[in-house]
């Protein structure tokens, strides 16, 4: 029997991104242990399951944990022995390429689903890259998130292109098409309005990620201020978890800004949604346009790798340049004003969600990948 390791830095990413993949693989017949940090609901759902082995990585720098924790994975895989390993998230992926090369494990898979130092500028840029091509040249195998981004990972020196590919036309697991079914839009939106009901009637902006400057959050609060001025019928949604706190006065005390917190019910705050904003400086390929996609909602959504090649521009939404307030408030305001070439953007992305990105393609794509990878 094959044995398959698949490790992140966090079980939420475990989640989402890694055990519908795990599963399929499993059906055939191989033996998938999960490494991460794992909260103990995580653990109680899928211990019986998987086999399960908590690390506490911690998300940031850790000197200690660059110390000790490649080294503790060294001794796993020694003793393991798998076939195949793949990981994802920066810290993961650091501590388990290393200890996977210490090991001379087989087959090393990095999972670049998003390139870290994008953004960054001077000494960090060079450090968090320096971190980045090492881990490429610890790994056998890469799985790029797109093809703009592989692009990127070349350009810059990372890898060379042989050693990389992308699944299809990009992305990771893809779009759960019964979870995001769109004839539960009606019944999904009766629920939210019982719970917010000032969003009735309104044309509501949602934005779904981590609330930070690198998601663009800073030019949509002041994007969407601006426009709350001049139309008295706009909500901004902000879906995610707070983890800085760049909320100027006149966010603070914008009441048609309203603050969800994280969720596991996404699909809940898109049925309410009229456009999806996603206004990102980096991006690897966003699941949240994907899931909004199926949903016949229009994006608008930065011209970065990941992003720009989910959507086609003025086809299934609208692309802006990533840091600019000024294009995102005119797009947000274009969306506004075209109501009917707005729903023709959520209809063209819709179909284009179902050709690319549904869950039973990128499953596929995956298995066969895996397999090929292993030479069966």
């Amino acid at each position: 029997m094959r044995k398959l390791c698949a490790i992140t830095t966090v079980d939420v990413t475990m989640s989402n991104f890694v055990i519908p993949a795990m599963r399929e693989m499993k059906k055939l017949g191989y033996d998938v242990t999960l490494i991460c940090n794992m909260s103990e609901p995580f653990y109680s759902q899928f211990a019986d399951e998987f086999h399960c082995i908590d690390i506490k990585m911690k998300r940031g720098i850790s000197l200690i944990d660059c110390i000790t924790i490649p080294f503790l994975f060294k001794k796993i895989f020694k003793r393991e022995k798998f076939d195949y390993i793949q990981y994802a998230t920066p810290n993961a992926s650091l501590y388990a390429s290393i200890g996977a090369k210490l090991a001379q494990m087989p087959v090393r898979v990095y999972c670049q689903w998003g390139i870290r130092y994008v953004g960054m500028k001077g000494i960090i840029r060079i450090f968090f890259k320096a971190i980045e091509k090492y881990i490429c040249k610890c790994s056998t195998n890469i799985y790029s998130a797109s093809w703009k981004n592989l692009q990127f990972a070349v350009e810059e020196r990372l890898y060379q292109k042989e050693k990389a590919i992308v699944l299809g036309d990009g992305g990771t697991v893809g779009v759960d098409l019964k979870r995001f079914d769109i004839h539960r839009k009606p019944l999904l939106k009766r629920e939210l309005l019982t719970e917010i009901p000032i969003l009735e009637n309104k044309f509501v902006f949602t934005f779904i990620g981590r609330i930070n400057k690198d998601k663009g959050i800073c030019e949509l609060l002041e994007a969407f201020c601006k426009l709350s001025q001049e139309y008295q019928n706009v909500v901004l949604l902000l879906v995610g978890k707070m983890e800085s706190e760049i909320l100027s006065d006149d966010v603070k005390n914008n009441k048609r800004i309203i603050f969800i917190g994280y969720t596991n019910e996404v699909e809940k705050y898109l049925s309410l949604s009229t456009v999806l904003v996603h206004p990102s400086y980096r991006e690897g390929f966003s699941m949240v346009i994907q899931q909004a996609m199926a949903f016949e909602l229009p994006i608008i959504t930065t011209d970065i790798p990941g992003p720009s090649e989910i959507i086609e521009d003025r086809v299934s939404g609208i692309l802006v340049q990533p840091k600019s307030c000024d294009h995102l408030y005119k797009g947000m305001k274009w969306m506004i004003e075209h109501p009917s070439e707005r729903e023709k953007m959520g209809k063209n992305g819709r179909q284009r969600c179902l050709e690319k990105f549904t869950r039973q393609r990128m499953l596929k794509l995956t298995i066969n990948n895996i397999e090929r990878i292993l030479n069966l």
